[in-house]
């Protein structure tokens, strides 16, 4: 199982991976789009102005034709234009030598040309100048004889019929001049009559390389480029391309770009695409004369910025990473030290052993909850150390009780054996007296002739008598004194058993302990459940936290299991206490309604043989005075004997009774004594239990 230290580490270092990772993410993602968006802006704003230096180098081209267009047709006369065919001859000579500044003065011209309309001037009218390079003159040659081709031929002359047919100035497509090899493109504007009747065209060759050297000065990032292509996405100009081919026929990735180039103008947002393997993006721009100027750079060129970014960021998440695994284990080990010493204190409180413990204030020093469930197990465990002091004061109380109680329950079985020891020579004594009077009654035919012996016998029975009336009086003193005894040590008893019931209802005080224990528990599971709560409304930051409410949450339910344990240990010393209550109550019964019953019947006995002693006495001096004269009351005797042995059989029963009396308390007293016994071996068990307590 993970310890708390590995899962706050665990936490610590997951949310910050987390909350790096996060950060990092959204870094990246905005460092791509503004890298994305940066490099789609530097690659407009780079293509807008190639394209306007473009635009504006096919403009001042198209000025300078549309000019000379004009010139022509300000110059030239209608009327003599259609009713004669040499006038265009005449006509183009006197206008040559402006046809020449304006071919010179326009950038990039190759060629310079004004035809005439076939069908109103001569096959060959009109003037055609050229040159080999852009360094070098112009020159005149013979203009392209229409009767050489048919107008259909647009290879050959639709320099000539498309515009006408266009009825606008138009771009020509770009076409290679194998002559000079030179590759052109032509700016054709066409001219009317007021009517609209074809006059002809004024036109010019422009070298590609006006343009394309403008479209090769394009340099992005280290091996972006710039291409050119007419407006359908045939390529016009490409550095790996050759001019003719259409972007959608070269790859097949390269398909949806050259479909996207063709069917959309100017687009400010990069188009993403494939080419030989490598992802690039691409940005076009739409000329002034139909022609797209397309700068396009490897994708991996474009995000360079965003990579090396990123790859900081990774070594910003390793160091941020490293960082928490140090602070986490700081955390860590300030958060679960002091849960340690406190389950330690909690376990050696579960184990029953309350001695004090190191480090205890200072975890009550703790301004959090550790600090407070610290609190709370010092006052419990102050509460069990009270609680097993008044067990201690309880016990020493019933101990001294139980020592008393023996020592009296041992004097008392003394005093029972001398009693029973008395009673049974009583008993003796009575049934001799019972037996000499039969023998009186059997004979007192022999009375008249044994008169001296009737004396002897008479001084011998009142000797007897006297005996008897001291042992009578002797058992009577020594009923007296154990009754007194008795009842004192029956006083003492209540007494002792009163204080030691009311010390043992301290044991029923570890209940309101044990509950309000209970209380604290319940309060810290709530509260645990409330962190638990909380930390789940927290998300992932609370995580953390609510492992540790976890942690405290079971901590309180081992706490609960102890006072579980610690309720059933009370109830124990309760039944053990009520079993010593009852053994005392037991006790108390039979001395309150056996012992001293039967002591003063014993002492009510003892009077009734006094008085048959003092009787008897009385008798026996009455009959030595009568000896003499015994004859004469023979029947006096006869019915003195007859009294005297009923009273001696009714002694000898009393006394026959009181002898087994004292056998019963004789047994009372052994039955006492295990009852004594009992609450001896409870009170040792509630030392075993109290002792196992470390204070």
């Amino acid at each position: 199982m993970k310890t708390i230290k590995t899962k706050i580490m665990a936490c610590i270092i997951g949310c910050s991976l987390i909350t790096a990772l996060i950060v990092g993410a959204l870094s990246i993602r905005s460092t791509m789009k503004i890298t994305e968006s940066e490099a789609v802006e530097n690659m407009n704003v780079r293509g807008d102005s190639v394209a306007n230096e473009m635009d504006a180098t096919i403009t001042r081209i198209e000025t300078s034709v549309n000019i000379l267009a004009d010139v022509v047709v300000d110059k030239l006369d209608e009327d003599a234009f259609f009713s004669d065919k040499n006038y265009a001859d005449g006509f183009t000579d006197s206008i040559l030598e402006e046809v020449y500044k304006f071919s010179e003065r326009t950038e990039g011209a190759i060629t310079s040309y004004i035809r005439y309309n076939p069908e109103y001037s001569n096959p060959t009218s009109g003037c055609f100048l050229t040159r080999d390079s852009l360094s070098d003159p112009f020159t005149a040659v013979t203009p392209t004889d229409f009767t050489m081709y048919d107008p259909t031929d647009l290879a050959h002359v639709g320099w000539y019929y498309i515009p006408v047919q266009n009825g606008a100035p138009i771009w020509m497509d770009p076409y290679l001049n194998s002559n000079i090899n030179v590759y052109m493109i032509s700016y054709v504007v066409p001219i009317y009559s007021a009517d609209g009747t074809s006059i002809g065209i004024v036109g010019m060759d422009i070298a590609v390389t006006q343009l394309t050297d403008l479209v090769d000065s394009v340099n992005l990032f280290d091996s972006g480029y710039a291409f050119l292509t007419k407006a359908d996405g045939e390529i016009l100009h490409h550095k790996s391309i050759e001019t003719g081919q259409m972007l959608i026929d070269q790859d097949a990735t390269l398909a949806d770009a050259g479909s996207y180039i063709a069917n959309n103008t100017d687009v400010s947002d990069a188009y993403d695409y494939s080419y030989q393997g490598e992802k690039k993006m691409f940005v076009f721009n739409t000329l002034h004369n139909g022609m797209k100027l397309i700068l396009t750079a490897p994708e991996k060129e474009i995000y360079a910025q965003a990579y090396s970014l990123l790859y900081k960021i990774l070594g910003i998440v390793v160091f941020a990473i490293i960082i928490s695994a140090v602070i986490g284990f700081f955390v860590s080990n300030g958060l679960v030290n002091p849960i340690k010493t406190l389950t330690g204190v909690i376990n050696r409180t579960a184990r029953l052993d309350l001695s004090k413990t190191e480090g205890g204030d200072q975890l009550i020093s703790h301004k959090d909850e550790i600090g407070k469930m610290a609190g709370e197990v010092q006052v419990m465990r102050a509460s069990f150390r009270a609680m097993v002091d008044s067990l201690n004061d309880v016990e020493t109380t019933i101990n001294g009780a139980i020592e008393d109680l023996d020592g009296i329950m041992k004097e008392n079985n003394v005093k029972t054996d001398e009693n029973s020891d008395a009673t049974q020579e009583l008993a003796a004594g009575m049934q001799q007296a019972s037996a000499n009077t039969q023998a009186i009654v059997s004979n007192v035919s022999e009375v008249k002739s044994q008169t001296m012996e009737i004396y002897d016998l008479a001084v011998q029975s009142e000797s007897e008598s006297k005996n008897i009336l001291a042992r009578a009086d002797d058992m009577q003193g020594r009923s007296n004194d154990s009754s007194d005894k008795t009842h004192r040590m029956y006083e003492l008893m209540k007494e002792k058993s009163r204080e030691a019931v009311e010390r043992s209802q301290a044991v029923s005080k570890i209940h309101e302990l044990t509950d309000d224990i209970k209380n604290i528990s319940s309060q810290t599971n709530l509260l645990a459940l409330n962190a638990n709560i909380e930390a789940a409304r927290a998300g992932d930051a609370g995580r953390g936290f609510a492992v540790v409410a976890g942690e405290i949450g079971s901590l309180a339910s081992e706490t609960l299991n102890t006072v579980d344990n610690i309720g059933r240990i009370v109830e124990e010393v309760n039944d053990a206490v009520g079993s010593m209550n009852e053994c005392i109550r037991e006790l108390m019964a039979f001395l309150e309604e056996t012992v001293l019953t039967d002591y003063v019947m014993f002492r009510e006995m003892g009077e009734g043989y006094r008085n048959d002693a003092d009787y008897f006495i009385n008798i026996l001096t009455q009959v030595r005075g009568a000896v003499e004269s015994l004859e004469k009351n023979v029947e006096e005797i006869v019915s003195a004997s007859d009294e005297i042995n009923s009273m001696t059989t009714h002694s000898a029963d009393s006394v026959s009774e009181i002898a087994a009396r004292s056998d019963e308390m004789r047994n009372a007293n052994d039955l006492g004594y295990n009852k004594l016994m009992d609450a001896r071996a409870a009170m040792d068990m509630l030392v075993e239990i109290t002792g196992e307590f470390k204070l």
